[in-house]
């Protein structure tokens, strides 16, 4: 029987590739119908030639979206906005939190928002430019000076500080869950008298390892229903402190969230004496995941 071919396009500016060397050899030991491959995005397009007689599946951690398989199928990370990834949410059946683009001459109440909303970049990226408003206060001139396009979202309320979850999921398999607090966030807003930050920064607060099964399907009923040819998702989840009701704020589905090996994500490890790869035996979920993958889509 000839076997498949499953070819892992890491993003070795960024990453170890040697985590994805032992992803490799998991799916080695468990798969002898499987043959695993390592290559950089440059090199595809010849290396792809010896490929051609074999059923191929082609997974890149990142965009990727240069590389098209002569044969076989190539998944990869995609650059999507704010808004495009709450429809995609939407028209898959996930509640979203209720938001739109804020547009000309529209005028914004609390009667119909709350007394504080989350205004947000549509194309930002690790909280830059998010921060808490009075709808009435919602000016489109003023918010969107810059060009771009900025959203209106509802605001959220996680506890007495602002937190959220990083759940990283492959295929919809979650790889680590992280729960990040902002510590600072309230005593700053009580001194200043001014509107608290509320992106949940561990840099001005902590960040810890959870198990919570509830975050964890919710995780990936988003990854399989909404985003399902996306391979790796850093999923941003909130937990509404009063309903205990679970909202994605974003998906990171461009990729730059491999962060086992990144700079960032050591630096975080190392601080917080944790360890993403530890907790749920990540590289042996990621193997498990992409043989199942590698059988059903390699053709």
């Amino acid at each position: 029987m000839q076997k498949r071919l499953l070819v892992l396009i890491p993003e070795l500016s960024l990453c170890d590739i040697r985590d994805f060397r032992e992803i490799a050899d998991h799916v080695r030991q468990q798969a002898p119908d499987i043959e695993v491959r390592i290559i950089k995005r440059r090199q595809l397009w010849w290396r792809q030639l010896a490929f051609l007689l074999r059923p191929s599946l082609y997974v890149a951690f990142y965009e990727a979206k240069q590389f098209k398989p002569l044969r076989g199928l190539c998944l990869h990370g995609k650059w999507l906005t704010k808004a495009e990834q709450y429809t995609q949410m939407q028209n898959a059946g996930i509640d979203v939190i209720p938001w739109q683009k804020i547009s000309p001459g529209k005028e914004y109440s609390s009667s119909e928002w709350g007394q504080l909303v989350i205004v947000k970049p549509d194309e930002g990226r690790e909280g830059r430019g998010v921060y808490l408003s009075r709808p009435e206060q919602i000016v489109f001139k003023n918010v969107c000076a810059d060009g771009e396009t900025h959203l209106i979202q509802k605001f959220i309320n996680t506890g007495d500080c602002p937190n959220y979850y990083r759940c990283l999921t492959l295929f919809g398999e979650t790889l680590y869950l992280r729960k990040t607090t902002n510590d600072a966030s309230l005593l700053t807003a009580d001194i200043t008298g001014e509107l608290p930050d509320p992106v949940a920064n561990a840099a001005h607060g902590h960040a810890e390892l959870v198990n919570d099964p509830e975050v964890i399907e919710f995780a990936r009923r988003i990854a399989t229903s909404s985003f399902p040819q996306i391979p790796l998702l850093g999923q941003d989840i909130v937990r509404e402190h009063i309903s205990g009701r679970l909202y994605c704020l974003e998906v990171n589905s461009y990729g730059s969230t491999w962060h086992f090996s990144t700079p960032v994500g050591r630096r975080l490890q190392l601080r917080e004496n944790i360890d993403y790869k530890k907790q749920f035996d990540a590289f042996k979920v990621a193997a498990d995941v992409l043989v199942t993958k590698t059988r059903l889509l390699a053709r």
